[in-house]
């Protein structure tokens, strides 16, 4: 009974924390070109009714200066109808990580997606990757908008 009672209370205490950590993804988060490290866009993090919901709210592009700004419409073509995409489908809470499907606007392909927070850094980690496992993918580490 004793061995029971202990495994239902880590077992609370896990799914708190895990929940905790997921909280902490809401909001307007920054993302980077993976080869260039150029700031790309900035998406919004939302969850309703258990389900997460990532969209892309503006893109950036540099200035003559080399510093970002808020990228204006009409969008060269390659941007067209990139602001306003959902990236996430399917995205449960899964410990303390979110799992379920990724869009990607640059390949129009959708991945299996894993998602973590990072407290240390105040950081999300996004794996995209062919298989359920994420071994076959690629990371990307978005920051904070603030």
């Amino acid at each position: 009974m004793m061995k029971k009672l202990l495994f239902l209370v880590l077992f609370m205490a896990t799914a708190i924390l895990g929940q905790a950590q997921v909280s902490k993804m809401l909001g307007q988060w920054n993302t980077f070109d993976d080869k260039t490290g150029d700031m790309r866009s900035c998406v919004n993090i939302t969850e309703k009714n258990g389900t997460y919901y990532c969209e892309v709210i503006k893109l950036y592009e540099k200035d003559a200066n080399g510093k970002y700004k808020v990228m204006q419409p009409p969008y060269a073509k390659d941007y067209e109808g990139v602001v306003g995409t959902q990236l996430f489908s399917e995205m449960k809470v899964n410990g303390d990580q979110l799992k379920g499907k990724v869009y990607d606007p640059e390949s129009k392909k959708t991945y299996n997606g894993k998602v973590s927070y990072k407290a240390d850094t105040d950081e999300i980690v996004l794996r995209g990757s062919l298989d359920k496992a994420g071994l076959l993918g690629r990371s990307q580490t978005w920051k904070r908008n603030k």
